[in-house]
């Protein structure tokens, strides 16, 4: 029952589904019929769809047509306001011109013509050009033949305007220095070296050197605007920015100079030699020509004078290449000075009267001491007493002949420098004070652990050298001066190694002075606190250096001509310097026995293992008046005294001996068997004057591979050691005090180092403690066997001749 009433639900809904005839008469309709209906239903919907598309075309079209009339409209606006803008700064550039000339004190701008006035005016038949007759003429002046829109009477006027000379006396260049000089073309601008004396010729050759100074600037100019904006803005930009207006500034007195033609010869002519130089690519030449040019007009450039070995016109050009130890910069009043590449730490009072901001920088800006900040009240300022300057720098800084120098008013290195430095070159340690008894600077792990404080706050590499390093061209090594029996010795063995880290493969070398042990005045806990502090600087500093060279306070061997106070820093420095500077002149001079010598020529030399990185320093000081005398003495006493050798294949013998010996000290330590005569395995000499050192026998070359005899090599210079005011009275040689000595100074390795080494190792065994004692005393034992006669690392016997 259920079922039947579903099921006739379901037929009543599906007959309402079915659509109904309209006309009550007609219950049934054809298939035609059907078919007939639908084709205009679909005829209908398609018209709709038609209507609908081209409503919306037309109106698409329409608002195309609206956008196109507002873009003719806003172009025509655009146009409009660019006309208006051009002749706006066409406004401000003739009234920016009309300044200028009045500055200048040209005349005024002629009255602009009107639009088509030139062009409506006739040419008057005398002064008109033939068309091709004024083109050729204009290509004959450099000039374009016809420029875009340009006229026959424009173009007239150009020419004429160009070659007319009263417009040309009024006529101002437009490049970055404004002149009066008409400039020639670029392939007319190489000069001559030889400088005219005729007016005309004069003239030509101002304009060429206009030419090219103009060329330089505006190219200049380009170079420094194409930077990026980042570069533009940092401080190197900046700083490149201001060198290229300060080089306008002061070139152009220059270009005033040229244009009255009253340029003198003496500044003429080393101008042009500069920019010859220049033209030919021989930049070298061409700086040095400007420093000879700039220093010989400076007054006192470096703080030293024609004792130093800086040349001024017209002098001889110096042996010497003064860039290899001097940086440039510009003093105060903008001329050419030098100070030098070094890097100077030192406790708190050991700078002495020296000021970090000299003559030759601006003073520090105490602008803001005193002036009140986030405190409420007036900070009270306490100023340590300044020490007061020796009168010897108090009479350089008045520009006075100095009073002599003493070891009693020798108090401060600073007290007999005679140089100027850059202010990041001195480096105080405020930690620490100088002859502090508190707080000594004696223990070598004081500074060791001064070192590693600062390197943790801030890289002192970075801080401190690389703005030195990134100046220099070629850097072919570094030299490190330290005291080593006491906490410098630390200090430089924390900067070694992190050279090391930064420079893996560069020349280092290290020159350790100190006592060491051999001044018997010293207190004895000092001085065997001295021992270890060298023996631990000689365990890193000879791993980590190139070449290690220790220098002694107090040398065993001193000749009867050197008169020496072992008390006074002054008489110690001076010594040490004479050998140090005499043995590294091949590194600056600018060119030796041929060739530009090098620290790694010198440490070739001598180390031909690698591994023999200590070298003894010795030298031999002579009058040069008397050199060859003196020099043919010691030959012949040395064959009186049977110290000439029949062994020539060994060669120790051949071999000429010093005079002073700065390397041997004296430990007292009574040797356990017999002392063996010295061995020489190679040697680096450097001569300075004629010492005519004999040729036959001296050794074998550092290249050679066979083992017949030490490796020798000898650097010469004529030019001998300069004694100034300021160096003490301590060589008595010749005929009395001279101005100038004659210096033979030579590194050499040898089985001297390995007893030293012994000796010290000795004495460390019985004073360091148990923590570094085997360390360092087998590290020791290691640096001597490199140097014990036959002894060969790679060889598994030393018997070896």
């Amino acid at each position: 029952m259920e079922f039947a009433k579903l099921m006739s639900a379901q037929i009543k809904k599906s007959k309402e589904a079915v659509p109904q005839p309209e006309s009550d008469d007609k219950k049934y309709l054809k298939r035609s019929e059907i078919e007939a209906q639908r084709q205009a239903a679909y005829l209908a919907e398609q018209k709709a769809a038609d209507d609908a598309r081209r409503e919306r075309k037309d109106k698409k079209r329409k608002l195309e047509e609206e956008e196109a009339e507002r873009e003719i409209e806003r172009k025509e606006k655009r146009r409009r306001l660019a006309e208006e803008s051009k002749l706006r700064r066409e406004a401000e550039d003739e009234e920016e011109e009309r300044r200028r000339r009045k500055r200048l004190g040209l005349p005024d701008l002629p009255p602009k013509p009107k639009p088509g006035e030139d062009d409506g005016a006739p040419v008057p038949e005398e002064d008109d050009i033939e068309e091709e007759e004024l083109v050729n003429k204009l290509r004959a002046i450099n000039e374009p033949a016809v420029l875009f829109g340009e006229t026959h009477k424009q173009r007239l006027k150009r020419y004429k305007k160009r070659v007319d000379a009263n417009t040309l006396a009024a006529m101002m260049s437009d490049g970055p220095i404004p002149t009066t000089l008409q400039l020639v073309p670029e392939k007319e601008m190489l000069v001559d070296l030889k400088v005219p004396k005729d007016k005309e010729g004069r003239h030509l050759l101002f304009r060429q050197l206009a030419s090219y100074f103009t060329m330089v600037l505006q190219e200049w100019d380009v170079t420094l605007a194409a930077r990026p904006t980042d570069v533009k803005t940092s401080f190197q930009g900046k700083a490149a920015h201001n060198a290229m207006v300060q080089a306008l500034e002061n070139m152009r007195p220059l270009f005033k100079k040229m244009e009255k033609g009253d340029l003198e010869d003496g500044i003429l002519e080393p101008v042009v030699e500069i920019v010859r130089a220049a033209q030919e690519r021989r930049y070298v030449d061409a700086n040095d020509g400007y420093l000879r040019l700039s220093i010989g007009k400076a007054a006192w450039p470096i703080g030293v004078t024609m004792e130093s070995y800086f040349t001024y016109p017209p002098e001889p050009e110096s042996a010497v290449n003064h860039d290899v130890s001097f940086r440039a910069g510009i003093a105060p009043d903008g001329s050419d000075t030098f100070t030098p590449r070094t890097l100077i730490y030192d406790l708190k009072g050991a700078f002495g009267s020296m000021r970090k901001v000299n003559a030759l920088y601006e003073p520090e800006d105490d602008g803001n001491v005193g002036k009140s900040g986030v405190w409420p009240s007036k900070p009270i300022v306490q100023r340590s007493q300044p020490i007061p300057p020796s009168p010897y720098q108090t009479h350089l800084d008045a520009g006075l002949v100095p009073p002599p120098l003493n070891t009693s008013t020798v108090r401060y290195w600073s007290d007999y420098s005679r140089l100027y430095y850059h202010p990041k070159s001195l480096v105080q340690l405020s930690d620490f004070e100088v002859n502090d008894k508190l707080m000594a600077f004696e223990k070598w792990d004081v500074g060791l652990d001064l070192f590693e404080k600062l390197e943790r706050e801030v890289d002192l590499v970075d801080r401190d050298l690389r703005p030195f390093v990134e100046e220099c061209d070629g850097l072919q090594g570094l030299q490190i001066f330290t005291g080593v029996d006491d906490a410098w010795g630390g200090w430089a063995s924390g900067w070694l190694e992190r050279l090391r880290d930064e420079y893996g493969k560069l020349s280092i070398w290290t020159w350790g002075i100190g006592e060491q042990g051999g001044n018997t005045a010293v207190p004895r806990e000092r001085r065997l606190q001295q021992i270890v502090n060298s023996s631990r600087s000689l365990h890193v500093l000879a791993e980590q250096s190139s070449v290690y060279i220790p220098m002694s306070n107090s040398p065993v061997k001193l000749p009867p001509y050197l008169t020496l106070d072992s008390s006074s820093p002054w008489h110690i420095g001076a010594l040490q310097a004479v050998a140090m500077e005499s043995m590294t002149i091949p590194v600056r001079l600018k060119s030796s026995n041929g060739r530009p010598g090098t620290l790694q020529d010198i440490e070739d030399s001598f180390n031909s293992t690698g591994k023999r990185r200590i070298a003894k320093l010795e030298m031999s000081v002579a009058d040069p008046d008397v050199l060859a005398e003196k020099s043919e003495q010691r030959i012949a006493q040395a064959e009186k005294a049977g110290s000439t050798t029949s062994r020539p294949s060994e060669g120790d013998d051949e071999l000429n001996r010093f005079d002073i010996d700065a390397f041997t000290k004296d430990y007292r330590i009574t040797p356990s068997r017999p002392s063996k005569k010295e061995h020489i395995f190679g040697r680096a000499e450097a001569s300075r004057g004629d010492w005519h050192i004999p040729e036959e026998g001296a050794g074998r070359d550092p290249r050679d591979g066979f083992n017949h005899g030490p490796a020798l090599q000898r650097f010469s210079a004529p030019l001998l050691f300069p004694l100034l005011d300021s160096f003490p009275s301590i060589f008595d040689v010749g005929s009395g005090q001279a101005n100038k000595v004659a210096v033979y100074s030579g590194l050499t390795t040898s089985t001297a180092v390995a007893n030293q080494v012994r000796s010290i190792e000795q004495l460390v065994r019985r004073m360091a403690g148990l923590e570094e004692r085997e360390t360092l005393c087998d590290g020791l034992q290691t640096i001597a066997e490199e140097y014990d006669e036959g002894w060969d690392s790679g060889s598994d016997s030393d018997e070896d001749d």
